[in-house]
């Protein structure tokens, strides 16, 4: 008999030792959770919608992924690609309207060309400049969102070509790393890549309304091609000098940022110039093949 109570007691003391692991180790998840999603957060954009938790650019992305690699491509397996020529002359409109909008709504609460090299902190008061860098920041978070849509559109009209490692690489992590500058820095020296990239995507986007309705452009379009991709690449480099300047010892932009930034932006330019390289070099000219982001293929007469 005491040997069924010492080993039920045991039992007790196992199942209380259990509960006791379990809860601590969800006390901690929640005190990080609450460090790293509170704490670090910038309080003034609290109110801001889809900010608050990391649970909403993850299900956007889940989203995303399912759509462009596996609803879409079995929805469209025995169907005509879409004509969806007035939607992309609305989407392109929109791009180059917002991007105006963004360089405008930072310049005239102060940015000037000394944020490419000065070390200018983000300002977290509620000065109606500094507010106006945030709103800056988070509308940039709410274009990468809608430029996921892109690829979505690729997936609608068949254009599997164009949905590469490099395009999807690039709209990911630029949609992850606008939804963090959004909701922990919102501003400071760092927000010479939302001007910069701003007005290339003015170019960009102006290049692809045209290209939507060719029959109405007096002069051929396929030159400019090679020039918009320079274009992007210069940018990338600029933005990469940019964040440089930011690490320098005497700078106290914060660290995190710009440890997550830097290596996308490294990986990023090669893939731009590994994309230029074999799609404009003579020696794909000379070879008769052209780069599609899934490798080399014979060119079409």
């Amino acid at each position: 008999m005491r040997v069924c109570e010492e080993g039920t007691g045991v039992a007790r003391m196992d199942s209380n030792g259990t509960e006791t692991v379990g809860e601590t180790l969800q006390q901690q998840f929640g005190h990080w959770y609450t460090f790293l999603v509170e704490d670090l957060s910038d309080k003034r954009a609290a109110h801001l919608p889809f900010l608050h938790s990391p649970l909403w650019p993850l299900s956007v992305l889940s989203l995303y992924f399912l759509l462009v690699f596996y609803w879409i491509p079995n929805y469209m397996r025995d169907r005509k690609p879409y004509d969806l020529r007035k939607l992309l002359l609305a989407y392109n409109v929109f791009q180059v309207v917002v991007c105006y909008f963004l360089i405008r709504q930072l310049v005239r609460h102060g940015w000037t060309f000394r944020y490419l090299y000065t070390c200018e902190l983000a300002d977290y008061s509620n000065s109606k400049n500094a507010i106006g860098f945030l709103h800056a920041a988070y509308l940039n978070y709410c274009v990468k969102t809608a430029e996921l849509v892109e690829t979505v559109l690729f997936a609608l009209r068949k254009k599997r070509s164009q949905i590469s490692f490099l395009h999807v690489y690039h709209h990911v992590f630029t949609y992850l790393l606008a939804w963090i500058f959004a909701k922990y820095v919102g501003g400071s020296m760092l927000t010479y890549t939302i001007i910069v990239n701003s007005l290339v995507h003015m170019c960009m986007y102006s290049y692809y309304l045209l290209a939507v309705i060719p029959s109405y452009v007096p002069f051929s379009l396929g030159r400019l091609k090679r020039y918009i991709t320079a274009l992007q690449i210069i940018q990338l480099v600029s933005i990469l000098v940019n964040i440089l300047f930011a690490m320098r010892s005497s700078c106290a932009i914060p660290r995190t940022h710009i440890l997550l930034y830097a290596p996308y932006m490294v990986v990023l330019i090669s893939m731009f110039i590994n994309f230029y390289l074999k799609t404009y070099s003579g020696i794909t000219s000379a070879l008769n093949v052209c780069y599609t982001g899934g490798g080399l293929q014979k060119k079409v007469k």
